[in-house]
């Protein structure tokens, strides 16, 4: 597997902790202007297989990294403050439930991107 530096394309070796995968970096980019739920993240093409998969890492790994923070709602839209934030196996074990990306869902997972993410576009 490779991995690409967010918007340019450069390819380098995946040890290199300062990159991204594509899928980090398919993430990072709709989470500039504002914070979105993971129906939204999503989207209405992604397959189950490419939300396990892509989708599912891809998250997690960026808010591991500090570069997403991810919160949790009792519905949406909601201010972001209002929002607890959730990280590490609690993160991962809902992100890993199929439901938890449909819109309805409740509670509503929010990701946004950090100022550290930004640095990445």
């Amino acid at each position: 597997m490779t991995r690409v530096h967010a918007r340019c394309g450069t390819i380098a070796d995946m040890d290199d902790d300062g990159w991204l995968t594509n899928a980090e970096d398919e993430l990072l980019g709709p989470l500039e202007d504002s914070p979105l739920p993971l129906w939204e993240i999503r989207g209405g093409h992604v397959t189950t297989g490419r939300l396990e998969a892509y989708l599912v890492p891809g998250l997690t790994s960026l808010a591991a990294r500090g570069l997403i923070e991810v919160r949790r709602f009792d519905g949406w839209p909601q201010s972001w403050d209002r929002g607890s934030p959730m990280a590490g196996e609690d993160l991962l074990r809902y992100c890993r439930r199929l439901d938890a990306w449909s819109p309805g869902a409740t509670p509503v997972l929010a990701a946004h991107i950090t100022p550290e993410g930004r640095r990445c576009l």
